[in-house]
Order: C-alpha cells, then structure tokens, then sequence
C-alpha cells in the first residue's frame, strides 16, 4: 500500500460512513469522480498546488460543482483543501468504491485481455469467480495487447495470470537456472 492509499484511506471511511448513514453513495462517487478528474488534469493539477489559500481553493472547487453538493460535501472539499490533499483524490475515490462493493458483497474484478472478449466469454468467467470469492462480481474490462494473449484477473490482492507474458517469463526464468 502507498502513502498515498495510506493517507487516503481515513478519507474514504469517513465518507463512506456518512454515506452509508444517508444512503449517498452515489452522490459521493459522483464527487469524487468529478474532484478526481478536476485534481489530475494537467492545468489544474499546478493551480492546486499553488500559493492559493485554502479557504479561497475550496470556494472555487464549491463554485464549480454547481448543485450536485450538500453540506457535508462542502465540508469535505474544505478539509481537502486545507490538508491540500486534493492530489491523493484517486486514492479516495478508489478506497471508497472498494468500501462500498465490499459493503453491497460485490467484487470489483479487473480483467485485461490482449483481445476484446464477448459477452459470453465474461459471463462464463464471471460465474468462475463469483462461486469462488461467493459474491457478485462486477468487471472492469482493458485490452492490453502486451500480454500477447490470455487473460489477468484481478480482484483486490489477488492475480490470476494466464498471459503468454507470463509463460514467456516462466519459461525464461526455468530456462536460466
């Protein structure tokens, strides 16, 4: 885990209590999706990090996410900007999004594949793992032509790898001992 992940991580509890409390989940996950996209673009991400105060950072941040706020979002951004934690956003938004797939029993899995698979082929993986982990699996899917062919799936620490990368890469290192 990162520093970032580590410091992010009271953040997203936090949050993920006040929306488990309010049934808010999707307005934080709008939030953090639009503080996370506003914080890394490249323009905006030098202006952050300025001689900006943070009372006036945060006013601005207010200001351009219109009526999708309530007050404990105000709050939210203020202590953001206070602690200038605006560049580990990403951290808070990925931390919440795995509090909340973890609360709802639902994993979140990560499935590169060096092709585009059909819906058939995800639906079969899919059953594969939710009578494994015993939850609802929900898939985030990338072509990665790197990986040659095969696929890797992901879900929290765990790593299937069924590349050729792989295999390449155990072939080599059996064949260098």
């Amino acid at each position: 885990m990162s520093e970032a992940d580590t410091i992010a991580r009271p953040y997203a509890q936090a949050i993920f209590e006040i929306a488990i409390k309010n049934n808010t989940f999707k307005e934080w996950k709008n939030i953090l999706v639009f503080i996370k996209i506003i914080s890394t673009h490249k323009k905006i991400r030098n202006f952050l990090s300025g001689s900006l105060s943070p009372k006036y950072l945060s006013l601005i941040f207010i200001t351009i996410s219109g009526d999708i706020i309530n007050e404990h979002i105000k709050n939210f951004i203020a202590l953001l900007a206070e602690n200038q934690r605006f560049k580990i956003s990403k951290n808070i938004l990925e931390q919440f999004l795995e509090l909340e797939a973890r609360y709802k029993n639902i994993i979140i899995v990560e499935l590169r594949s060096a092709f585009s698979l059909e819906d058939k082929e995800i639906t079969k993986i899919q059953k594969i793992l939710e009578q494994f982990f015993l939850r609802k699996a929900k898939f985030i899917c990338k072509v990665d032509p790197d990986i040659l062919n095969g696929i890797i799936i992901k879900v929290n620490n765990t790593v299937f790898d069924l590349s050729i990368q792989n295999y390449l890469k155990q072939l080599s290192n059996a064949l260098n001992f």
